[in-house]
């Protein structure tokens, strides 16, 4: 399974108004809003849905981004699992499901991308056809829901949809159907706009005796 991050924060109370909004308007005022991210850190809860067996699994865990390309994950449930990328490289060490080793791969390996909240919000009515999807209070944030449906294939889903705060256009929640059929919910917690993200938050030394398969360059080892 290829996990993915996330990435969207909010700061709307419960008296914000659900007012009805076109879907255009509603991805307008997100993009706007990414556009003043530096950085961002919290914590998030992911679901993932298997519709052919019925099953779901959850995770849990904190996060901390650097725009443009740095993100950092640490799981809490199931502990121990991390995500690091750093520019072109991303570090997947998963001992929950893969034990014993540690992929290194190019961060948009397979032409996807770690970060999909860039996805949803680069020219996204040009590459998408987007519907209202109603709304909803998300935790306690009054948000507007905008489906996205790619106009030509992509790698990192066949249908997206996004949860966009009515306070100030940020992304709170998302859900996306991937090409394999698995259905995966993010949301937002907890999350800090432009806050002070750790030194070395985004660097990655494999633990010993762990193996590093090395998917940039071809190579395999062990450390």
């Amino acid at each position: 399974m290829r996990p993915y991050l996330i990435l969207g924060a909010v700061f709307a109370t419960l008296s914000s108004p659900l007012r009805a909004q076109s879907a255009e308007s509603v991805i307008d005022k997100a993009v706007t809003a990414y556009k003043s991210i530096r950085t961002m850190r919290g914590s998030f809860e992911q679901t993932i849905r298997n519709p052919l067996t019925g099953t779901s699994m959850t995770a849990r865990g904190d996060f901390q981004q650097q725009l443009p390309d740095r993100i950092a994950v640490t799981f809490s449930d199931p502990k121990g699992d991390r995500i690091i990328v750093n520019g072109a490289i991303a570090w997947l060490y998963l001992p929950s499901t893969n034990p014993g080793q540690v992929l290194k791969v190019p961060s948009g390996a397979g032409g996807g991308s770690l970060n999909l909240t860039e996805q949803f919000l680069t020219s996204p009515t040009t590459r998408f056809r987007l519907t209202s999807a109603g709304t909803a209070v998300v935790g306690d944030r009054a948000t507007h829901a905008v489906q996205l449906v790619p106009k030509a294939p992509i790698p990192e889903f066949t249908e997206a949809t996004v949860w966009v705060d009515d306070a100030n256009g940020l992304i709170r929640q998302f859900e996306i159907t991937e090409p394999s059929g698995l259905v995966r919910r993010i949301r937002m917690v907890d999350a800090r706009v432009n806050a002070t993200v750790d030194s070395g938050a985004f660097s990655f030394t494999p633990p010993k005796g762990v193996k590093v398969i090395d998917q940039t360059s071809g190579r395999g080892g062990s450390r």
